[in-house]
């Protein structure tokens, strides 16, 4: 199900250094930054993960999850309700969940 967006995807992410810290900066497909992070330090095994490098993975995957959100709306509850099929309420639930952080990450709710 891929479709033309405005997102100039796939992202990705590279790990810069500024000489004594780590830094995180996700990349549009031309190549353009669309956001760093601060800088931090890149755990070692069994270390804690930094806020920043959690938080600036999930931006770069943030298309990606945008996509299969509305790939799994697709396929499972709107086509329950394409056909008549009634939703449970943790499905409504879910549902509307689902709606709402599509309307936040393309605008559509401002």
């Amino acid at each position: 199900m891929t479709e033309a967006t405005p997102y100039c995807t796939p992202w990705s992410l590279h790990f810069e250094s500024d000489g004594t810290e780590d830094y995180a900066v996700v990349r549009d497909a031309d190549g353009h930054v669309l956001a760093e992070s601060s800088t931090f330090w890149l755990p070692q095994q069994g270390d804690p993960t930094p806020a920043a490098l959690a938080a600036i993975r999930l931006m770069a995957v943030a298309p990606r999850l945008l996509e299969a959100l509305h790939y799994l709306l697709a396929e499972t509850v709107d086509m329950d309700l394409k056909y008549g099929i009634g939703l449970s309420e943790g499905e409504e639930d879910a549902r509307g969940m689902a709606l709402s952080a599509v309307a936040a990450a393309t605008g559509e709710d401002a």
